[in-house]
């Protein structure tokens, strides 16, 4: 036991550890473990390729997340080359960025096979390591702590050499648990914990949220929203905002084409309209957006209380001469 002194509180506080640094900035910490997690059908792969190719060329993931410029390395037991072929043409990936593959190669995280991933990232100085799915890569229990446990041993070594994990994993079916976006991973608990970040993805038809429900290093980013345009053999997401953005935005459109249509209403009955359309917005978040939307020249209101004021659109200024 002598040989193994434990470290005292002072040696502790007065040495300089490095900050931490990120692979892509506030989103996915550098050298550490990160999960993306999702109903099937989310854009997980998706979301995994364009992480690469922004990664790989140096640019801001979704033009908003300034990233580091390093290889990548997708071992891949979910799609298959020629489907992956496919998306990174969606995607208008150039050929020439420092993305390695393999596919179906039956990769299982032991001692063995680990160890030649590592090998294989240091030939081509690849510093992303991207794993496609959780599920496929080991024989373990995943609701067994103590299993889950020797799986993120594993996946620890590649971040002890300066490796940046970024690895899928699948959500419960819908309903099956209500703690929350971080509670709806599959199995053990033990996962969560295990990594350094968690992003949730939840798709909405073409929109899809982005949650971080876990952040070791920081404080976790607010969900913000990315819109799938898949148009014309091209696939972009397109960063909106922040989640609560994106709600009001499309709560102020809502109003917007109500006030277009009836000319004017009452709050109470664009209240009753907008509940009808699929929007069920309380009596306070909608006093706030009118009021808004009043201050910002976009709405007029009329005399009245509480839910009796009427509103209108307000008139088009007249352009100067």
């Amino acid at each position: 036991m002598d040989a193994y002194p434990p470290i005292s509180l002072k040696e502790l506080m007065d040495t300089d550890y490095p900050e931490q640094t990120w692979l892509i900035d506030k989103l996915i910490p550098a050298s550490a473990i990160t999960i993306l997690s999702a109903e099937p059908g989310s854009y997980k792969t998706y979301m995994l390729l364009e992480t690469a190719v922004k990664v790989a060329t140096g640019e801001p993931l979704f033009s908003e997340f300034a990233t580091q410029k390093v290889g990548t390395l997708l071992l891949d037991e979910e799609n298959g080359l020629p489907l992956l072929q496919q998306r990174l043409k969606e995607l208008k990936a150039p050929k020439d960025l420092p993305i390695y593959f393999y596919s179906y190669e039956g990769f299982t995280l032991d001692e063995e096979y680990v160890d030649r991933i590592i090998l294989e990232c240091k030939t081509h100085d690849i510093k992303l390591l991207m794993i496609d799915s959780l599920v496929r890569v080991h024989g373990a229990d995943e609701n067994t702590a103590q299993d889950m446990a020797a799986v993120f041993k594993q996946l620890r070594r590649f971040a002890g050499q300066g490796i940046t994990v970024l690895i899928t994993h699948h959500n419960r079916k819908p309903g099956a648990n209500k703690g929350g976006s971080r509670h709806e991973m599959r199995g053990s608990s033990d996962i969560l914990a295990a990594v350094d970040c968690h992003i949730a993805l939840r798709r909405d038809g073409d929109f899809v949220t982005v949650e971080q429900t876990k952040q070791r290093y920081a404080k976790e980013l607010s969900a913000f929203d990315v819109q799938v345009v898949d148009e014309s053999e091209d696939f972009v997401f397109k960063y909106l905002g922040s989640n609560q953005d994106t709600k009001d935005r499309i709560l102020r459109e809502a109003i917007t084409e109500l006030l277009e249509e009836h000319g004017e209403l009452l709050q109470k009955e664009l209240r009753d309209k907008l509940k009808k359309s699929g929007n069920d917005v309380n009596p306070r978040t909608l006093s706030k957006a009118l009021k808004a939307m009043n201050g910002d020249g976009i709405v007029t209101q009329g005399k009245g209380k509480g839910n009796s004021k009427p509103y209108s659109l307000a008139p088009l200024s007249e352009p100067q001469p």
